[in-house]
Order: C-alpha cells, then sequence, then structure tokens
C-alpha cells in the first residue's frame, strides 16, 4: 500500500483545500437541498445521536413518519456518527468531504488495477471534482451511495499484469493490504452494505448489478449477498416494511418516475465549461437534478484517445447504460422498462450521469497511461490543469454561509396544530414555504413531507385536503394553518413572508380529540373512502372493532387534556364523556402498540389513516409505543453478521501466522 501513499494523501488533501474556506468560517453549503432538506434532516438525527438515542420516528411531518426507516435518514450509516460529536457545521461538512475522498480514494484503487498510478490519480481527481460529482454534493444520500461504488468494483476485479510499452513487464494491482486482505471475499458484501446504508437504494441497487455483472459466479454472489444483506439487515428490513402500502409500492405516475430526464444530446455538454445560472445550475441543460455535468476538456478529449483500446470495453459499457437510463422519457423503452415494476425505486433519470462520468474518468486514466511522459511533473501538471479548468466554472455549487435555524413566522405557526401548502407551482422562496424539513427546527407540525416515501391511503388524504381545501377534510388532518400565494377569502390571514401567506383555519380541529360517534367500516380503505366521500366531519369512520352504538350516538367532540409527542410516545390524557373513540392524527405503523391506563389495548384506525382506540367514559392515561419488530430482526442479524465476519477474520490472520 506504500506504493499508493503518496496519490491518496494527495487526494484527502485536495478535498480538504476545497473545503477549507468554509470549515474555517464554520458555514455550510448552502445551494438547493442543503438548506430545507438534508440540513434539518440530519439536524434531527444528530440531536438524538447525540443523545445516544435511536430517532425511530419523526411525529412533526406527514402526520408522523417512520424516521429511522428512511434510508436518508442515515441513522445507522457509520460516518454519520461524526453529528453525535462534533458540532453541526463541521460534523456537516465533514460528512461531506469524508465522502468525497472515499470516492477518490476508491476511484484511484479501482483504476490502479490496470493502469499506472500517476494514471489512476489524474483519473481519480477527474472524478472526484468533475461537475456530475460535486452535484451530488446538495442530495448527500446519492453521494454517500456513489462514492462506494468504485470500491466495489475495486473488490472484485482481478490484479491484471501488462506491458506498459517500453519493454517492461509490470503488475499495477497489488493484493490489499491487512486487514482488507484478511476479509476475503467479504469485502464486496461489506461495501454492498454501506452503500445502501449511505441511503440511496436505487445507487445501491445498480452497484449490486455491477457486481453481478463482473462476477457472474451464482455461489460467489449468493455469498456476497448474505453478507451485504445481513450487515445491512437493521436498515433494510425497517426499509422494507415501510415501503409496504406506500405510494412506491403502488406505482409512481409517468411524471414523476420521469421529471429530471436528460437528452442524450446534453452529455456532448460534459466537454463545455457551463455558465451557471443566479440558482448555480447550467440553463443549457434539459434537466436541473444535476446541475453540471462538465467532465472538463483534458478529461474529454483524454475520453476519446483511449476509445479504441480493447480495456476500454467494459468501461463504454457502463457509459452507455448511464446515457440510456438517463435519457428517461427521451427513449420510449425506457418508459415500458420502469413504469411496471412492481415497486418503484427508479426516479430522476439524470441521477445516472454521475456513474456515466465514473466511465469517462476510467478512459481518461487508460489513455494518459499510454500518453504520458512518465514524468512525475508532467502528472502533476495534468492534475492541476484538471482541477483549475473544473473548479472554476463549478465554484457555484460551493457556495457556504452561517448555519442557520432562523424562523421565518412566528412560534404559534404550526406549534400545535399543522401546516398545509396550497402551492400551485414550484417553490422558489423554501423559507417561506417552510419547504423540505425546515419544520423540525422550530418543531412545527407540518401535513406533507419531503420524504421520497409516503403511505399510500396518507398521501389520497392529504392531497385532497389541498385539492379541495374543504374545511371537514383540513379539519380531519388536523390542519391549523393554510400556506398560500393566492387569497383565501374563507380563511383569516395571520403572517405573510414575501409572496405566501399564513390563513388560520376557523375551529380548527386540534391533534387529538375524543369522538363520541363513531363508524366501523370492514378495512382502512374503506374507512379512508368514507372520510373522503363525506361533505361534512359528522361521525368518524374507523378500521378495527368498536361498539356498535357509536355509530348512533349524537355528534360530540371533546379535546384533551394532554398531548405529548416524541420519537417513540405518544401520550394522552382525557377526561371522556361516554364512551367512545380517542382520536390521535399521527400516521400508524406496525410498531405501535397502544396502552390504556397502563393495560395494552386494541389499536384501530381513524379514517383508515391515524391512531385511535376506544375508551369507556372517565378519565384516562393513554399511552402508544413503538417498538419495530422487524427492526429488533434487523438489529439481531446485523450483530451477528458483523460478529461472523470479524471471528472468519480473525481466525484467517491467526491461521497464517507461523510460531515456530
Amino acid at each position: 500500500m506504500s506504493r499508493h501513499r503518496f496519490a491518496l494523501v494527495m487526494l484527502a488533501l485536495l478535498v480538504l483545500i476545497l473545503f477549507l474556506p468554509a470549515l474555517a468560517r464554520r458555514e455550510v453549503f448552502s445551494l438547493r437541498d442543503h438548506t430545507d432538506y438534508f440540513q434539518p434532516l440530519h439536524y434531527y438525527t444528530s440531536i438524538h445521536l447525540k443523545a445516544f438515542l435511536v430517532p425511530h420516528w419523526n411525529p412533526y411531518s406527514a402526520s408522523g413518519e417512520a424516521w429511522m426507516a428512511n434510508p436518508q435518514t442515515g441513522v445507522f450509516y457509520p460516518p454519520m456518527w461524526l453529528f453525535a460529536f462534533l458540532p453541526f457545521e463541521t460534523a456537516y461538512m465533514l460528512y461531506l468531504a469524508l465522502h468525497l475522498v472515499i470516492l477518490g480514494w476508491g476511484a484511484y484503487l479501482l483504476f490502479a488495477r490496470s493502469v499506472s498510478e500517476p494514471a489512476a490519480l489524474v483519473g481519480a481527481v477527474a472524478v472526484t471534482f468533475c461537475g456530475p460529482t460535486l452535484s451530488l454534493l446538495d442530495i448527500s444520500n446519492n453521494l454517500a451511495t456513489f462514492a462506494w461504488v468504485p470500491w466495489v468494483m475495486w473488490s472484485v476485479i482481478p490484479s491484471v499484469a501488462r506491458d506498459p510499452g517500453d519493454g517492461r513487464h509490470e503488475e499495477y494491482a497489488t493484493r490489499p493490504p491487512g486487514y482488507l486482505a484478511s476479509l476475503g471475499r467479504a469485502r464486496s458484501g461489506i461495501f454492498l452494505a454501506l452503500a445502501f446504508l449511505g441511503g440511496e437504494p436505487f445507487f445501491a441497487l445498480l452497484a449490486a448489478l455491477i457486481y453481478v455483472a463482473m462476477v457472474r459466479d451464482w455461489r460467489q454472489i449468493v455469498r456476497t449477498g448474505l453478507v451485504a444483506a445481513g450487515l445491512s439487515a437493521v436498515q433494510l428490513l425497517p426499509f422494507l416494511e415501510l415501503l409496504r402500502g406506500s405510494d412506491r409500492a403502488a406505482g409512481l405516475s409517468r411524471a414523476q418516475i420521469f421529471a429530471d430526464s436528460m437528452s442524450p444530446l446534453d452529455w456532448l455538454r460534459v466537454a463545455v465549461p457551463p455558465k451557471m445560472s443566479a440558482a448555480a445550475f447550467d440553463p443549457k441543460l434539459s434537466q436541473h437534478f444535476i446541475p453540471a455535468v462538465y467532465i472538463g476538456i483534458p478529461v474529454a478529449i483524454l475520453a476519446l484517445l483511449a476509445l479504441r483500446q480493447r480495456r476500454s470495453i467494459g468501461w463504454l459499457v457502463l457509459l452507455a447504460v448511464a446515457v440510456l437510463v438517463s435519457a428517461g422519457s427521451y427513449l420510449p423503452f425506457s418508459n415500458a422498462l420502469f413504469e411496471h415494476l412492481p415497486v418503484t425505486l427508479f426516479r430522476y433519470p439524470a441521477r445516472l450521469v454521475p456513474f456515466g462520468a465514473l466511465a469517462l474518468a476510467a478512459l481518461a486514466a487508460l489513455a494518459w497511461d499510454r500518453l504520458r511522459p512518465r514524468r512525475r511533473w508532467a502528472d502533476l501538471l495534468l492534475v492541476g490543469v484538471i482541477l483549475l479548468d473544473l473548479l472554476g466554472p463549478l465554484q457555484p455549487l460551493l457556495t457556504s454561509r452561517p448555519f442557520r435555524t432562523d424562523a421565518t413566522y412566528p412560534p404559534f405557526v404550526g406549534r400545535t396544530s399543522k401546516i398545509l401548502r396550497m402551492n400551485e407551482g414550484p417553490i422558489r422562496d423554501r423559507g417561506a414555504w417552510i419547504a423540505g424539513y425546515l419544520n423540525i427546527y422550530h418543531r412545527r407540525y407540518d401535513a406533507s413531507t419531503a420524504a421520497p416515501v409516503m403511505s399510500e391511503r396518507y398521501r389520497r388524504l392529504h392531497d385532497a385536503a389541498v385539492a379541495r381545501g374543504s374545511l371537514h377534510l383540513l379539519n380531519l388532518l388536523a390542519v391549523g394553518y393554510v400556506l398560500s400565494e393566492r387569497p383565501v377569502p374563507s380563511l383569516q390571514p395571520v403572517a405573510v413572508a414575501g409572496r405566501v401567506n399564513v390563513y388560520a383555519t376557523p375551529q380548527g380541529v386540534p391533534m387529538a380529540m375524543f369522538w363520541r360517534r363513531a363508524v366501523e367500516l370492514p378495512s382502512p380503505d374503506a374507512a379512508l373512502s368514507a372520510a373522503l366521500e363525506a361533505t361534512e366531519l359528522s361521525v368518524m369512520p374507523v378500521a378495527g372493532r368498536i361498539d356498535a352504538a357509536l355509530a348512533a350516538a349524537p355528534l360530540a367532540l371533546s379535546a384533551v387534556e394532554v398531548l405529548a409527542l416524541d420519537s417513540r410516545h405518544a401520550r394522552v390524557v382525557v377526561n371522556a364523556p361516554s364512551r367512545g373513540v380517542l382520536v390521535v392524527t399521527q400516521q400508524d405503523a406496525p410498531g405501535w402498540r397502544v396502552f390504556v391506563d397502563g393495560k395494552r389495548e386494541e389499536k384501530i384506525l381513524a379514517a383508515g389513516v391515524f391512531r385511535a382506540v376506544e375508551l369507556a367514559a372517565g378519565r384516562h392515561e393513554v399511552v402508544w409505543k413503538y417498538r419495530s419488530d422487524v427492526f429488533l430482526i434487523g438489529l439481531a442479524m446485523t450483530i451477528i453478521t458483523a460478529l461472523f465476519i470479524q471471528l472468519s477474520t480473525f481466525v484467517k490472520r491467526i491461521s497464517k501466522r507461523k510460531f515456530f
């Protein structure tokens, strides 16, 4: 490994230099999803990690969502634990920098399997600092998973001995050093598990498909799959449970799947320096999910020069796949391929551009290996030229500012009842709309979520409330505030930010209410349909067994005395005037159990979505507790797999020692 030390140290230093100005000023990147999505998302996770707690649930968004089950939260991803010990600004920037280093090191070691170390360094610099990679900084789950892709490929490519053309026979690829060598074939499974835990399941699936295509030995594939599944089970099993009944299982619309498809002609812009707009994207592109696709003129020229080499075939295949899949709606066969999958994991086709950039960087390394004059100064000169060529046009992607959690609106907005957005177009002023997860900073309750997965039934209820704006649906969702740019005559304006007004709903129903009148329906879907078809909130439709007499009871709603929500509990104290149903407008999930006065009771679903329980007359303390059985099973699987790998590694290392 000592022969690679210079390149690895240089890559790490280059990344550090890139991040040093923001780190020194204690600032964070501020482009697009940094500010309203990933920073508050990691902030909520970090609060729990600092307290050594698992954030099982987020009660503030989408009427509650399974936080731990969302891979983007990265609760069990080792690099995420930086947030447990460092100030948030430092941890956030080092988390991003670390993944650029992981990507650069993996790309270098991968390229060094078949080219000289200087040529591998050129390729690694190209892929680490190119536009497609830096465009992933504000969607850090994509970056975190993509960073492990070269490591997956490196773990299966054999050593390649070749003649560099000057009569010397060199073997550029060396055996993995020390601990990595003793891991043996488990390395691939570990890297695949880290790719999934990084937070982007679709990229992790692509990494697995690349691995299968490279190995083609079903025994090795099964062994690697078991290791990867076992190590990631603590996150994988809750994620699979989350998908059940979600909008992804039901299937997204064609418009949702193919949003931000990239025209194949846009790939010509990998060699055209972009003129970034004020919003930090290349206006010439047909999509803006990847703000800049520029990989540099020197890199593009070198990639073209490598096309005639036999060793370029595999990389050309990867490039072709990236071009075809990223085209999305521009190619007819993509529609047939991705619209009818049983679960919609594929979305935003332009995300495949970084895979194409990896292939182009590899081709550039192949060409430079043939052309280089075998002088260290020439290699360093090319590295400098590539960096200057890239970082000038791409500087807008690195804009930073102080980390802030300022409140745009008064504290009462969304504090005890939910906010609902009635936006008719794209959100531009994210602060005014409390977009993404900005609601989390000040514990505001939001009827929507920025998460990529949502319960299908809840989405139907939420979308109906937005589309109709009817008061009974707003009350059913416990919406107390509506955000809108257009006037809402029936509601009272209470705050304003820019063009966005906040309206208060009259007589809004609190998030926990006792209903004397309720009707039993055979399924959650039937209960939801009854709620959507009603024209007024005169009876609560529930899925589950309740006293039939409640259907004929007079309509009466009573407020509760106490409502307290956190990441594992919901506590309500209520003085029920008669038999009825207590409804908390938090989504249900398989892990939730309900206890009334310390005794476990059968839970029911109000409107097919919300947690509810039948109560007798009198004063009661009702506590919902969250305990996910699949999480416990996954945790056990992960621990057992990790212990097995560690034990087998220890045995291998001991067996190789010579004691006599």
